[in-house]
């Protein structure tokens, strides 16, 4: 069965890792860098492709590959690539692969954190930071807030803003670099949370797990580097109805959330349509997503796998997303 992973970082490193020695699987890699670390791992099939964001350079280049690699199943691990074969699919392409084909409707929801934001506010008011508008008067925002294009991944052009020069600042730089498509909220302090969720090819969810982030490369949340998975049925709970206000999904997808210091509260920050970039941390804690999303994938049965118990999870610290620490400092914990 060959298989293409579309993009070779970040959440893709756990479909590497976890089926790179598969001898059901041959291992194909797409990306636009010729030095992503994924192209030099043992047993991988490395596929250069255009940005994604090249839209007719990138479908013309993935085409060719499926072909020419006799591909059969595509997997796309970035929210680029995520969109391209989602707006191809809305406008009628039908590649003779297998993936999964959630609604553009839903999509473009998830996709925008603005759209998603606004949309969840109505029914989840408590569950969403406060909105503001881009022209707002800096002098009337309550600081700190955050200002941050609505469509971009991996913490791009995010800004957090402690006073009104900041922020008069971080507009002009974002509104020159990305345009009038930002958001402003409030800023939430607390923990970082996401929920990662698997749904079927019917919409119906087949996997859950939840991890919490101990550090993160920014103060506001974003790419984790250190975390653990956790039991907090509340939050699964709230993700999966948000999943289902947006319309439904097929296929990975998680729901990124900070825990406020005060109230306790889960709040909303992003949804990304594709496993979270640390889910490397669930196979080691025995639950194997790439291969639950590839058995998804393929119409096999999918049941949810337990946790371990609380003294036997492995925890992780920055690297590549897979070396197990026995503590963090401070913690009375594994």
């Amino acid at each position: 069965m060959n298989v293409l992973i579309l993009s070779g970082v970040a959440s893709a490193i756990n479909y590497i890792q976890s089926l790179s020695g598969d001898p059901e699987v041959r291992l194909f890699v797409s990306d636009c860098d010729p030095y992503c670390p994924g192209f030099f791992v043992p047993g991988v099939t490395p596929v250069p492709l255009p940005r994604a964001r090249q839209t007719l350079e990138y479908r013309t280049a993935l085409e060719s590959a499926l072909s020419q690699h006799a591909i059969d199943v595509v997997i796309p691990t970035s929210d680029y690539d995520v969109e391209a074969v989602l707006l191809w699919l809305k406008d009628g392409w039908e590649p003779s692969v297998s993936l999964f084909r959630p609604h553009w409707e839903a999509f473009a929801v998830l996709g925008d954190k603005e759209t998603l934001a606004r949309k969840m506010a109505v029914r989840f008011p408590e569950s969403i930071p406060r909105l503001f508008r881009l022209d707002e008067d800096p002098a009337r925002l309550p600081y700190p807030v955050v200002i941050k294009p609505t469509n971009m991944s991996g913490g791009k052009g995010v800004s957090v803003s402690p006073d009104s020069a900041s922020f008069l600042a971080a507009r002009q730089r974002l509104t020159r670099d990305y345009g009038q498509d930002l958001l402003v909220q409030e800023f939430v302090p607390g923990s970082t949370y996401v929920l990662t969720m698997l749904y079927d090819h019917q919409g119906n969810l087949v996997v859950s797990v939840g991890m919490r982030s101990h550090m993160t490369f920014f103060t506001w949340g974003g790419g984790g580097c250190a975390g653990e998975v956790v039991d907090e049925p509340e939050l699964a709970a709230l993700a999966q109805a948000m999943v289902a206000e947006a319309g439904g999904w097929r296929g990975p997808i998680n729901l990124e959330f900070r825990r406020h210091a005060s109230s306790a509260r889960f709040v909303l920050m992003e949804a990304n349509c594709r496993l979270n970039g640390y889910s490397y941390l669930t196979t080691m804690n025995g639950i194997n997503l790439p291969r639950l999303t590839l058995d998804a994938l393929l119409g096999r049965p999918v049941a949810q796998p337990p946790l371990p118990e609380p003294d036997s999870r492995r925890n992780f610290i920055i690297g590549y997303r897979e070396i197990p620490v026995d503590s963090f400092p401070g913690r009375d914990h594994p």
